[in-house]
């Protein structure tokens, strides 16, 4: 994404676009403050409708703003070691949700770090289950990769209906032990 996101005063514009990934299409919204949205949606209403869900700005559909962030997901998919966290994002939640958001933005390319760690990066060593529920909530998937957190016990944890995804995601990063 280019910074054309930062620091307008604008009244908030709601921007957004779909990349076709092997997995599906991968829809994402950003505001002027950076990216807001990266969602498996089964449709670009479905899209919508969530995004109407969250928010009350305007949605345009442009493929402008996205250029980075689509030039990176194409190294991603090609399996190639990709960082996401120098993208400007525009988090939507509580302080201690952002706080996890951004220590799981950190999790490199390839590996796997444990709810545990992911608490005590964000400076919770004890709030591990909050973590957990905090990744719950990411709506940056891949940006914000939930995907590379698992339990102490080495397994994935979270939902199982979006098990597969995860498997998929980290076999790609070369993670086959999941």
């Amino acid at each position: 994404m280019t910074n054309t996101f930062r620091g307008s005063r604008e009244m908030e514009n709601l921007y957004y676009d779909c990349f076709e990934s092997p997995m599906g299409s991968l829809w994402v919204a950003a505001t002027s403050k950076g990216l807001c949205r990266v969602s498996f949606a089964s449709s670009e209403e479905e899209f919508l409708t969530s995004l109407k869900e969250a928010t009350k700005a305007k949605a345009e559909r442009d493929r402008k703003p996205f250029k980075e962030l689509f030039k990176r997901f194409k190294e991603y998919f090609k399996g190639r070691p990709t960082s996401f966290s120098d993208l400007p994002l525009d988090l939507k939640g509580t302080d201690f949700q952002k706080t996890v958001w951004r220590a799981t933005a950190e999790i490199p390319y390839g590996t796997v770090s444990t709810y545990g760690e992911v608490a005590l990066k964000a400076r919770h060593p004890r709030a591990y289950r909050a973590a957990g529920s905090a990744l719950r909530k990411n709506e940056l998937l891949i940006v914000v990769p939930c995907h590379r957190v698992i339990r102490s016990d080495g397994s994935l944890g979270g939902p199982k209906e979006g098990s597969e995804g995860r498997h998929r995601l980290l076999r790609l990063e070369g993670v086959n032990d999941y």
